[in-house]
């Protein structure tokens, strides 16, 4: 891992984000992706991709946090 000043870790994935998002929400990551009407797999294949800019907003919005954060 990477660290920065406030011990934050720069090396993360999209995944990694939305996992630490769904649980400050007491979900899992299958949750989250039913309910934003995803594949129930969907979410854990962004380990290695970049879901398109519709899909990346709705997440955003989902979590209340920038499309930015989510990118890194």
């Amino acid at each position: 891992f990477i660290f920065v000043r406030n011990y934050e870790r720069v090396d993360m994935t999209i995944l990694d984000r939305i996992k630490e998002l769904s649980k400050s929400r007491d979900k899992t990551v299958k949750e989250v992706a039913i309910e934003l009407g995803l594949g129930e797999n969907y979410l854990y294949s962004l380990k290695n991709k970049i879901p398109n800019g519709q899909t990346l907003q709705k997440l955003a919005d989902y979590f209340h946090v920038s499309v930015d954060y989510l990118l890194g």
